[in-house]
């Protein structure tokens, strides 16, 4: 079963830049109602693509770091990694089926 990766200022270059596949990431904060809506849907699509995906959430708050370099402005910002650039985005709020087929391209 595929889980939803914790991802770092110290562990997103070799976690996601350097990703032998594509990377769903989730740039959120635990405060945000939204975001917080969004991890079962993480979940589900982490399962549903395991093998083929990874999924991994980012919290600004914890790790300041890294999203002003992706220019995140608002959350949740969800960017498809692949060969460690961004081929895809979604900002706001998601359904499951907007999350799909904003992955479905890439995997």
């Amino acid at each position: 079963m595929s889980v939803v990766v914790e991802l770092s200022d110290s562990s997103f270059q070799s976690d996601v830049v350097e990703a032998s596949g594509p990377v769903l990431v989730c740039f959120r904060a635990e405060w945000s109602g939204v975001c917080r809506a969004l991890d079962p849907i993480l979940v589900e699509v982490a399962k549903d693509y395991a093998g083929r995906l990874t999924v991994g959430r980012m919290d600004i708050d914890r790790e300041p770091e890294t999203y002003p370099k992706y220019d995140v402005t608002a959350i949740p910002t969800l960017y498809v990694f692949k060969n460690g650039e961004i081929v895809a985005t979604r900002i706001g709020p998601a359904s499951k089926g907007n999350v799909v087929e904003l992955v479905e391209p890439h995997v």
